[in-house]
């Protein structure tokens, strides 16, 4: 009986170490409302260039969230150029029912969606990504954070 609860444990500290998050940050908007001229700006430095790297996008909103969708303007720089830039369809709501998606807690949904899978960066330094609220209106209400999450893809 010893035994299995020495290998239980032994699976619990494996799992918890197998943590593969390079790079995680989350940009809490003032009063849970994304002004058009707000950017939620990401700077991290990348020191290995030998594995790929998959970004994704956390979001979380309320349930006061105005519409069943979000988008966002993503752009991925380094030091000198515009690496990718994309304008992003976030489905926050189901057309029909009206329903949210997302993890719930409390009056908060949280969501999280893949940018980039297998990404690999050319080279070690210092890189940015920058997201818009891109609703063509000056200021959306519901909306809680946004945030980016970089894992470094283990083969």
């Amino acid at each position: 009986m010893r035994a299995i609860y020495s290998f239980i444990s032994l699976i619990f500290i494996f799992i918890s170490c197998t943590e593969d998050r390079y790079y995680e940050h989350n940009y809490d908007f003032k009063d849970r409302k994304w002004n058009m001229q707000e950017t939620a700006a990401f700077n991290f430095e990348i020191d290995s260039i030998e594995l790929p790297y998959q970004i994704k996008l956390n979001v979380r909103n309320t349930i006061d969230y105005p519409f069943r969708n979000l988008y966002v303007k993503y752009q991925l720089k380094d030091s000198t150029y515009l690496m990718e830039d994309k304008l992003l369809n976030l489905k926050l709501f189901e057309a029909k029912s009206g329903k949210p998606f997302g993890d719930h807690q409390s009056d908060i949904y949280s969501h999280q969606l893949i940018l980039q899978d297998s990404v690999f960066f050319p080279e070690k330094g210092k890189y940015t990504i920058e997201l818009k609220q891109y609703m063509r209106e000056k200021e959306i209400e519901g909306i809680v954070s946004a945030g980016i999450r970089i894992e470094q893809i283990k083969e």
